[in-house]
């Protein structure tokens, strides 16, 4: 019995704020020279011979488990331990996947455990030296914003995407909330097209124009230029709820019709 190839790391691409699931493959090619049909045992062991059946890496839950249809079966008599038939004279491959059991925000960084897959017949017999795997899982750095008319975990109450005044009138407040997650420390930003001043819509080209502020959990918004502000929300996947409150300034004489501006707010990972 040889194993043909190297199993390489186990790669696992993992977004904490994906829907989607993340896994990493694991696939050993073992050969069989013998002239008789081979039944392997392969138990995978932390480095110090412990039943590797869970990984916790910075947080997220990880178990190597048997690919559907790869001829992979738990033992009867091994806990943790799976049966595979290599054919004699013929090249098998043994398909794991390292699927997510529990998830978690790990900070943006790579997450690494060495383990050890044990080959022996299924009487016990050690047919290879012990062949090392890492498994590796990769947090890149993410952040996420979405903008919401109520305070909540990220996602929560409805989007928000115009902050309508209505009638223009002197010192008028409207109120939403950035939502914010991220897996590192981020910059928020946030720029003005017009620099803080709604100009009127329509085809009559006048200089009149509504001013108005912004204030991100109390604090004013220079709108002249972009700003921006770093910011590390909590490690969750609910993050943090930032109350935003947008003010009109004077209204007096402004010619009648409909007045704008493109408030663009981002964030991005650091």
């Amino acid at each position: 019995m040889a194993l043909a190839g190297d199993p390489g790391t186990v790669i696992i691409d993992y977004n904490p704020f994906a829907s989607g699931p993340s896994t990493g493959a694991l696939d050993l090619k073992f050969k069989n020279q013998g002239g008789a049909d081979c039944d392997l045992r392969l138990t995978l062991t932390s480095e110090n011979g412990a039943i590797a059946d869970d990984l916790s890496l910075g947080g997220v839950g990880i178990r190597l488990r048997p690919r559907e249809l790869s001829g992979l079966r738990a033992s009867d008599v091994k806990p943790g331990a799976f049966i595979f038939l290599v054919p004699k004279d013929s090249t098998a491959e043994a398909q794991f996947d390292a699927a997510i059991t529990a998830d978690a925000v790990p900070e943006a960084g790579t997450y690494t455990s060495d383990l050890k897959l044990l080959v022996e017949d299924v009487d016990g017999n050690t047919l290879l030296p012990s062949i090392p795997i890492r498994v590796q899982l990769v947090s890149t750095p993410r952040a996420q914003l979405n903008l919401a008319g109520a305070a909540g975990v990220f996602g929560s109450g409805s989007s928000v995407e115009v902050v309508d005044f209505g009638e223009a009138v002197t010192g008028a407040t409207r109120n939403i909330f950035v939502q914010v997650r991220a897996n590192a420390p981020s910059t928020l930003t946030i720029k003005s097209q017009h620099g803080g001043i709604m100009r009127r819509l329509g085809d009559v080209v006048t200089d009149s124009t509504v001013p108005y502020a912004i204030e991100l959990e109390g604090a004013p918004i220079d709108l002249a230029d972009t700003w921006s502000r770093a910011i590390d929300p909590p490690r969750t996947l609910a993050g943090a709820s930032l109350p935003m409150l947008f003010k009109l300034g004077t209204v007096t004489g402004q010619m009648a019709g409909r007045y704008q501006d493109v408030v663009t707010i981002d964030i991005s990972p650091n």
